[in-house]
């Protein structure tokens, strides 16, 4: 959603007088302009709907705001249309003027049988420089004729990425989707801006002289928009709903923030975001984040990848926040498995294949992503793939990958000391990383991205006795199920990208219709794209409702050590003794990790000894949640030393339940008093 302040340029009300223009004080700033061989026969008018333009001869005709524009941008218009053309150019500055042989610009056209397109065009010197550096099949026009992307064009847009020197075109359509109508927008190819000058702001109407071409033109606008996200290190620890913005493009989000307890607070930030179809990301900085993937299965009558990325229109994916308060912040996202055509594995008229994921993060920014696929059991398909994570980068338009990604990508590694990293060749010289079937057998996997000067991400895999019938309900030893696949560790860049880590361009922002079932490739800098490293597979043949947990995060560039610990304070924080019975402990829960007990409503307080097994040789930050507590004050000692409550330790209240983040580290036995 893009914030109506920065809008710099809004049509005011032009109204004809007789045969001529009369402009107020206010209007006449706005000009006529005749394009191309017309030089009469426009007219100008306004009413309830907008602003009316019209053309009876051979040419173009519009109006201009003198007012120039550059740097990131989005103008577009809702647009009303019929016979003939009628569309948007922004032309270059000259002088002062528009520049009649520099320009770039989208239209929608009707012939006189009806047929309706939409096209994109770009000029530059006089020349046609719409295909410049937009090989193999690039997109520059589109038939409106189908249900898949519209029988309409209701408005035209479009947006400069101004650090990637890159615009994109687009047309917005409706579609029905599982009983309900959805609006999006159809993307085009991209073009290079080729200079830095400023544009005018030109929406026009074109005829060919045969008959009188006319369109209305509604709220058409010009907005400034960020290049980057707004700097967070002053919000603290918390989510809420917002615009965030990514590589020049702006959305509704949700933004959970951190604060000092989270060493990279100052940059980065975890989000779920409508131009990512809400699939979230660790926000790195303003180059790339990384993110975890999503469940992902395929078969089942459709073609392609059944994902949550192709709900460009947003039918069924969507975020809400469930807790935010001092001690933690929990978000729900849930989507439906479909194909970019949004067919849903199955094609079940009842049943559907959705996921609901849960991220729970504490202040010091560790977090646990909880993931419940619920799969079609109705269904004369047999499972043939399910996905639970792949371990992704997303990068910036106008940035190669390896400019922010190690060329020794992924490391692997368990609590014993065990390891295993994942280099990419990129000359092509040697042979590509293989997967190492050892690591599918250790309790634990830490799996880790590495980036250049930038924090590492992490996400930790359970399998051991102890866990895995809440954390990875069908281990990999029983099964062919890997950490990674030959695929992601061969995959190289093409054109652009030649030399460089293999990209896909379908995902994020983009709103292009893929070029193969379940992909397409990226070519081009100046495009934002994906470079996935390590997939993560399921059980293949989930019958019911199926549940994991990963534990995730962000750490130090190659600090193996503060990873184990957090893992080892997750899977096996110690034995619990209760040391007088107002409480009693209940379990460790992996999904929040924390140490749950319950106390009696009469009496109530909650002491322990904590005593960390050999494993585990340090605790970190620990998280209590006492049961029945109450809307109650919360004090807490540990080892008999009173704790200050939000510079030691946070707590909240989430139903009757008392919710207990300690800022500690430990090895030995501790004592704790929570009353």
């Amino acid at each position: 959603m893009l914030n109506r302040n920065r809008i710099i340029a809004f049509f005011a009300v032009i109204l004809l007088f007789a045969k001529g223009l009369c402009f107020s004080e206010e209007e006449k700033k706005w000009q006529p302009y005749y394009f191309g061989s017309a030089t009469a026969g426009g007219l100008v008018a306004e009413n309830d709907e907008g602003i009316i333009l019209s053309l009876d001869k051979a040419g173009a005709f519009g109006v201009y705001n003198p007012s120039k524009f550059g740097g990131n941008f989005d103008a577009q218009a809702r647009i009303k249309a019929g016979k003939g053309v009628c569309g948007m150019i922004l032309f270059k500055d000259n002088g002062g003027k528009p520049d009649p042989s520099n320009f770039i610009g989208i239209e929608r056209k009707e012939d006189e049988s009806g047929n309706k397109t939409v096209r994109v065009f770009a000029i530059k010197d006089g020349r046609d420089f719409t295909r410049e550096g937009a090989e193999w099949n690039p997109r520059f026009e589109a038939v409106l004729n189908n249900e898949s992307f519209g029988f309409e064009a209701k408005a035209l847009r479009i947006l400069e990425d101004e650090k990637a020197k890159c615009l994109h075109f687009y047309y917005k359509y409706e579609r029905k989707i599982d009983g309900e109508k959805k609006e999006g927008w159809l993307e085009f190819s991209t073009v290079p801006d080729w200079d830095n000058k400023p544009f005018y702001f030109y929406p026009y109407v074109k005829s060919n002289g045969d008959f009188t071409s006319k369109a209305v033109f509604m709220e058409p606008m010009v907005m400034l928009t960020p290049a980057d996200d707004r700097s967070d290190k002053e919000t603290g620890f918390r989510a809420v709903r917002r615009d965030y913005t990514f590589s020049g493009f702006s959305g509704d989000a949700i933004v959970v923030t951190f604060d000092k307890e989270f060493p990279f607070y100052d940059r980065s930030k975890f989000v779920f975001w409508s131009e990512a179809e809400y699939i979230p990301w660790w926000h790195i900085d303003d180059k790339c984040a990384v993110y975890y993937e999503f469940c992902e299965i395929w078969g089942g009558g459709t073609e392609g990848c059944d994902e949550p990325m192709g709900d460009r229109l947003l039918r069924w994916t969507k975020a809400d926040i469930i807790e935010s308060n001092k001690a933690r912040v929990i978000v729900h996202w849930r989507y439906v498995l479909a194909d970019p055509e949004y067919k849903w594995w199955s094609l079940d008229p009842v049943e559907k294949p959705y996921v609901d994921e849960w991220y729970c993060f504490y202040p010091d920014g560790t977090g646990i992503r909880k993931v419940t696929y619920t799969p079609v059991t109705t269904s004369k398909y047999e499972t043939e793939w399910n996905e639970i994570s792949e371990l992704t980068v997303i990068k910036r338009g106008g940035i190669k990958p390896s400019e922010v990604i190690e060329q020794k990508a992924v490391s692997i590694f368990n609590l014993d000391g065990k390891k295993v990293d994942y280099s990419w060749d990129l000359s092509k010289r040697a042979e590509p990383a293989k997967r190492d079937d050892v690591t599918k057998n250790w309790p634990e996997a830490i799996c880790r991205i590495n980036l250049k000067e930038r924090p590492a991400v992490f996400e930790v895999f359970a399998q051991g006795e102890d866990a895995y019938k809440k954390t990875f309900p069908e281990p990999f030893k029983g099964w062919w199920g890997h950490y990674g696949e030959d695929w992601a560790f061969e995959m190289r860049g093409q054109k652009e990208y030649d030399g460089d880590f293999g990209v896909f361009s379908h995902w994020p922002i983009s709103k292009m219709p893929y070029e193969e079932p379940d992909k397409t490739f990226g070519r081009y800098l100046r495009e934002p794209g994906h470079i996935s490293l390590l997939p993560v597979p399921g059980h293949p043949k989930v019958k019911g409702p199926t549940t994991w947990a990963m534990l995730v995060g962000m750490s130090k560039p190659w600090d193996d050590q503060d990873v184990r610990d957090k893992t080892s304070s997750w899977l096996y924080p110690g034995d619990i003794s209760m040391i007088d019975e107002n409480a009693k402990f209940i379990e460790n829960d992996y999904y929040q990790r924390a140490l749950v007990f319950e106390t009696d409503k009469l009496n109530r307080g909650c002491q322990f000894t904590m005593y960390p097994k050999i494993v585990s040789s340090v605790v970190v930050n620990p998280v209590f949640i006492v049961k029945n507590w109450g809307n109650n004050p919360v004090s807490v000692k540990m080892n008999g030393k009173p704790l200050k409550e939000d510079l030691d330790y946070r707590c909240a209240i989430e139903g009757d339940s008392a919710v207990i983040w300690v800022k500690s580290k430990f090895s030995g036995q501790t004592t704790f008093l929570i009353k």
